[in-house]
């Protein structure tokens, strides 16, 4: 296996695809013209993959594609990968220009950007295989029955707490399958009331575009639909006003402090400093928030407005997706490598739950055994939730890359009191409305 790496990166600028992705008709074509080629070599079997990520998930990867190629004499895979920041930009370049990775890593809020201006190819019509899999799991990749990407890792989003800060003052966990956001503040402000100066019952969420789409479901409106934005202010003004009360009353951080801590590095921030005791969070990031803490966390279900359980209002959210170009010379051979990584057993055993938890339920029961512990939790508390998930939404439109920015900078003018919750909605779904297509 070939590899280069594109560069080092800083994690924290958030980018979306911004530009017209413009892809000739005759590179859109299924197998693409000798011109239109991805990848680096037109020699049947040799195919590129580009992924971002650290030095873990490609050296984890690395080992997965040579197993990959073991199992397939004759084919070779050339792999590039490098930081998030800069990723979709030399992506859209590689695209526009028919020059696409064979095989390339992708999110949920771009995909839209590429399957709909005929830059990805159907992995239905290339061999892939969904039948092991967990219902749901790929619903973010699929429109109308094709299959334009292949979810690497299902994923939820958790109330991470720490168990000390609790203990310490004197505040018991609560029952998730019960509490509502109304529960949750209350309970944010106790633990702040009963902390030291400077710890908080819980930081500032009002940005986190994954678990605000979940509380719009929860009042009865839907993020995106089939004509484009789907959601009603009033529910974006409910989500804004929560966290703006949560400030004002003190429970969290000032806003100044929320600025601070957003550009705080993860051991300098308040939740690596044990200075929160909740914070909303993609549950598989566990690992890594118990290494930032050097002890073991819990996993709560995000709150409901009933607190009934059977209102919780998730459902799986693919972590990562893999997506094979349209431009591919050789689309059986690039649908073979993402089958592989994510059907075969062998691969599972070497990739374990980097990108997520397996979609896949035989892979996932294999390697279970084999996971650290705080990924089995992780894999526990997605099955406790499963009972309760909600049908996934449509797969978000092309333009949705604005909505996480969007929703941060509207929250911000919030929480600095520029502007009101309402006026702050009713400006973030107009401004996103322009932008969805």
């Amino acid at each position: 296996m070939a590899e280069t790496r594109t560069g080092t990166f800083s994690r924290r600028q958030l980018l979306a695809l911004s530009g017209v992705i413009a892809v000739a008709g005759t590179a859109c074509s299924r197998g693409g013209s000798g011109d239109a080629s991805s990848g680096e070599s037109e020699e049947t079997g040799a195919i590129s993959f580009a992924w971002w990520g650290n030095d873990a998930r490609a050296d984890v990867t690395r080992q997965a594609i040579e197993a990959f190629e073991a199992s397939r004499p004759g084919t070779s895979v050339a792999g590039e990968y490098g930081g998030f920041d800069g990723y979709f930009d030399k992506l859209a370049t590689q695209t526009s220009g028919g020059s696409a990775p064979d095989v390339f890593q992708m999110n949920e809020w771009n995909l839209r950007e590429y399957a709909d201006r005929g830059a990805l190819a159907d992995l239905n019509e290339y061999g892939m295989s969904f039948d092991a899999w967990s219902e749901g799991a790929n619903a973010g990749a699929e429109v109308d029955g094709r299959a334009w990407g292949a979810t690497a890792g299902i994923n939820l989003q958790a109330v991470v707490v720490d168990p000390v800060f609790f203990e310490d003052v004197g505040v018991d966990i609560p029952d998730d399958r019960t509490w509502t956001w109304e529960h949750f503040h209350e309970l944010a402000a106790e633990l702040t009331a009963k902390s030291a100066d400077g710890a908080f019952g819980a930081g500032y969420h009002g940005s986190d575009q994954i678990t605000a789409a979940y509380f719009f479901h929860q009042v009865g409106s839907e993020l995106f639909g089939a004509s484009g934005v789907a959601v009603d202010p009033d529910a974006v003004a409910q989500w804004y006003q929560l966290w703006l009360d949560m400030i004002l009353d003190g429970t969290s951080p000032s806003a100044s402090m929320v600025l601070e801590n957003g550009a705080a590095e993860p051991a300098q921030s308040l939740f690596g400093q044990g200075r929160l005791a909740m914070s909303l969070t993609p549950a598989n990031l566990l690992v890594d928030n118990e290494n930032l803490l050097g002890r073991e966390l819990r996993l709560l279900r995000i709150p409901t407005m009933t607190g009934q359980a059977a209102d919780l209002g998730m459902w799986y959210r693919p972590s990562l997706l893999f997506c094979v170009a349209a431009t591919s010379k050789d689309p059986e051979t690039a649908t073979a490598l993402v089958d592989f990584l994510l059907n075969s057993k062998e691969a599972g055993r070497i990739m374990l739950a980097e990108r997520g938890v397996p979609p896949n339920t035989e892979v996932l029961a294999d390697i279970t055994p084999e996971l650290s512990s705080p990924n089995q939790r992780v894999v526990e508390y997605m099955e406790s939730c499963a009972p309760d998930l909600t049908t996934p939404p449509l797969s978000p439109p092309a333009g949705a890359g604005s909505y996480p920015g969007l929703l941060g900078r509207y929250g911000e003018d919030v929480i600095f009191e520029k502007t009101t919750p309402a006026q702050a909605a009713e400006d973030f779904v107009n401004e996103l409305s322009g932008m969805v297509q």
